[in-house]
């Protein structure tokens, strides 16, 4: 299968469990790991828990309920940001130097500025380094770099070599079933 098939399959974990063997799957791996990551720094630390539409009642057969509500339950729960899944990702982005890992979520966050409108992520690489402080703080992660990216090739290597480790593991498989680890 070519990178963009691994990117299609639906459950993340039959691409991670392929990863160790196959070079596509790796690389669809990686970025599917990343984009959980960035997920869960941009748009899930500011979800509040709340109401849910759903009922942990709707797997009850009810008369002419049909498998909707039976559905909508098991994607609730597979996608919940707290999911075995979001789990994982968390904490391979924990294990990550701190640093490398603000430098591959600074540049998986960027928009090249021809792409879309505007925005604070439509930034040239140039712009990216000049503006990290502010980058880093919308993404949580201000903290993790304690001096500053001084080029672009800087951030660029560290970057690099977070998604290098994070490829690494899924060669070797300490990737697969982190929840046991993380849990």
């Amino acid at each position: 299968m070519t990178r963009d098939e691994w990117q299609r399959v639906a459950n993340p974990w039959r691409v991670v469990e392929a990863a160790q063997d196959d070079e596509a799957a790796r690389d669809a791996a990686v970025v599917r790991i990343i984009d959980t990551m960035l997920e869960m720094q941009l748009v899930r630390r500011h979800d509040q828990v709340g109401y849910q539409p759903f009922s942990i009642t709707g797997n009850v057969p009810m008369p002419g309920s049909g498998r909707a509500v039976d559905q909508c339950m098991l994607a609730a729960q597979r996608y919940h940001p707290e999911s075995e899944w979001h789990t994982a990702c968390a904490w391979l982005l924990e294990q990550l130097p701190r640093r490398q890992a603000a430098a591959m979520m600074l540049q998986a966050a960027r928009v090249r500025p021809d792409k879309l409108g505007s925005s604070m992520w439509a930034v040239t690489a140039a712009q990216m380094v000049e503006r990290q402080e502010a980058l880093l703080r919308n993404l949580g992660m201000r903290e993790h770099v304690t001096s500053p990216f001084a080029s672009v090739e800087d951030l660029q290597k560290a970057g690099q070599r977070a998604r290098h480790r994070l490829r690494e593991w899924l060669a070797q498989g300490k990737a697969q079933h982190v929840d046991a680890v993380s849990g």
